[in-house]
């Protein structure tokens, strides 16, 4: 059980030149810190995940729950959008997994000259998984909140890892993925034209393929911290302490099994998940152009 020597507060995390690490906002106890890592394709998400526990002290169960009240606490102080003030009384934003990832219930909505102004970068979590869920909850015996997807929203267009690095409308990807249960948060403005982030995004195609696609390392979750960190121009980009939860879903997949079963599964699961992402990427291709003809919009690519 977590004794909150883990006080809340005591958890703040930012960005730095080696990837998310800890940087606790106020020294108020000597109190175990949470290192959080930046994307790499290493196969060792797992061991990686249970080292970082184990050095602050932790069981991963108790790892959980400090990285849980850590985004609790960060909404309490900062908000979940730049410009919003986490006592708005406007209209919220509700999801099931907004418990499990960040302990609460809902957030407050984008402002509506926020989320009118295309130069704003916004982020947008979906829950993608419906019955998958379950299923993929049932092979590791372990409850998972969601498999999560996230788009990163800028200069009209909304950009996500798939089986490539795709670019769609943004009234394509509304009219796609709707229906799935989702939070957008603003993640203030952009500091790059729209030119300039394709040129990023070009940047990156390289390195974010069908055959870079990993599921606890390098997955659409880790696209999307790091085109905010290279897109927004406040330094912060998507918050580490709302991005850790949806990040170790994938990585605390394991964390249930006996030692010799979670090698096999992490190639097992890492191969499954990255030809279903794949063959997702590629079938839902021709629908995505399908619902921007309907729309009178490009279709992306």
């Amino acid at each position: 059980m977590l004794v909150l020597a883990l006080a809340a507060p005591a958890f703040g995390f930012s960005p730095s030149a080696g990837g998310l690490s800890s940087a606790p906002r106020v020294a108020r106890h000597a109190e175990p810190r949470l290192a959080f890592k930046n994307a790499q394709s290493t196969d060792t998400a797992v061991k990686d995940q249970l080292a970082r526990a184990q050095a602050a002290g932790l069981t991963p169960i108790e790892y959980e729950k400090a990285t849980r009240a850590t985004a609790t606490a960060y909404l309490a102080e900062s908000g979940a959008h730049v410009a919003d003030a986490s006592t708005s009384d406007g209209p919220r934003q509700t999801a099931a997994f907004l418990k499990q990832l960040w302990g609460v219930d809902s957030v407050p909505a984008v402002p509506a000259a926020q989320l009118a102004d295309e130069t704003r970068v916004l982020a947008t979590l979906y829950e993608i998984g419906g019955p998958l869920t379950n299923v993929l909850s049932t092979s590791v015996a372990k409850e998972l909140p969601l498999i999560p997807h996230l788009g990163i929203r800028v200069h009209g267009k909304e950009y996500f890892y798939s089986d490539h690095i795709e670019c769609r409308t943004v009234p394509v990807m509304e009219e796609m993925l709707g229906d799935k249960p989702r939070v957008t948060i603003d993640l203030g403005a952009s500091k790059l034209s729209l030119e300039e982030v394709e040129a990023e995004i070009l940047a990156l195609e390289d390195n974010w393929t069908a055959e870079d696609y990993h599921v606890f390392d390098k997955n659409c979750v880790h696209f999307g911290v790091e085109l905010a960190k290279r897109t927004c121009e406040s330094p912060v980009g998507y918050p580490a302490e709302l991005a850790q939860g949806a990040i170790d879903v994938s990585e605390r997949m394991l964390d249930s099994l006996p030692e010799w079963r979670q090698a096999l599964g992490r190639r097992v699961m890492n191969e499954v998940t990255r030809l279903v992402v794949v063959s997702w990427g590629k079938a839902s291709k021709a629908k995505k152009e399908q619902v921007a003809d309907n729309l009178g919009l490009e279709r992306g690519e």
